[in-house]
């Protein structure tokens, strides 16, 4: 009887799954689509069974009823599973990226994202990127953030000038994470961005930046070089690079302000310290 039970449980589990899996109001195109918003007329690009190839264009917008619908986001595991997709061409109506939506688009190399993007928690995870830029106006939603964790092939990210923030843990476990660069209106590098990024060796911050937290975990780090820009350090709390980094890397900073790095929280644990023009 229990063992009866229990199949019939699972069962109803799977069904529920393969029911929510593929739910979708209508599809045009290749593209399946979920609505929004019936009094804006806005749809979110929804998960089918559907896998694609290639190149794939999402429209800024559908007809529907005989009536034109923007499309503003792409859906809880939108494209999830597209393993044989390289190119992803969003449209500049596109509000944000769900979590799970580039799931195992393991091929998918090419990505440009729109300017005010909102990025939610593993919106870009598993996906096959080499290199990313983060546009002005992106935005992180969730507490926890990890919208660009686990991306196995990413060496290179860029933050465009405007962008103010890294989020919390925004490139954990990143293992081929080789290169960040931050511009100049960063403000914020949240805690634990480069958790098990294993082939991040250096690391320039900006004199913008105004708070950073924690960076990685107490564990080994490749982190060798850290770059710095304030003739007044900022208040960072010890122990916000691993002991790795602070034994054996070496943090340059502005000339005259070695004395100033020496005494300084966070910093004055710096086995080598070293001025720069």
């Amino acid at each position: 009887m229990r063992n009866k039970i229990v199949c019939v449980f699972s069962v109803l589990l799977l069904s529920m799954f393969a029911l929510n899996a593929a739910a979708y109001d209508f599809k045009s195109g290749e593209l399946c689509y979920t609505i929004v918003s019936k009094s804006e007329r806005t749809v979110e690009v929804a998960y089918s069974k559907t896998t694609y190839a290639d190149r794939v264009v999402v429209p800024s917008e559908v007809t529907y009823q005989n009536k034109k619908w923007k499309v503003i986001g792409l859906g809880t595991d939108a494209f999830y599973g597209s393993a044989k997709m390289t190119e992803l061409v969003l449209p500049k109506t596109l509000k944000y990226i769900s979590g799970g939506a580039l799931d195992y688009c393991t091929s998918l190399t090419k990505l440009n994202l729109p300017e005010g993007i909102i990025l939610k928690r593993y919106s870009l995870r598993h996906s096959g990127l080499v290199s990313l830029r983060i546009p002005k106006g992106t935005n992180w939603f969730g507490d926890h953030h990890g919208q660009m964790s686990n991306l196995p092939y990413l060496t290179t990210v860029e933050f465009a000038e405007g962008v103010e923030t890294v989020p919390v843990g925004a490139f954990q476990f990143d293992e081929k994470l080789e290169r960040v660069i931050l511009p100049n209106t960063i403000k914020r590098i949240g805690k634990h961005s480069f958790v098990g990024c294993s082939s991040l060796k250096r690391l320039d911050i900006p004199a913008s930046v105004e708070t950073m937290g924690r960076l990685v975990d107490f564990g080994e780090s490749a982190l060798r070089e850290i770059h710095v820009h304030w003739q007044n350090p900022i208040r960072i709390s010890d122990y916000t690079f691993p002991p790795s980094t602070y034994l054996n890397g070496v943090l340059y900073v502005p000339k005259n302000t070695k004395a100033k790095y020496r005494q300084a929280s966070g910093w004055r644990l710096f086995k080598n310290i070293e001025e720069v023009e």
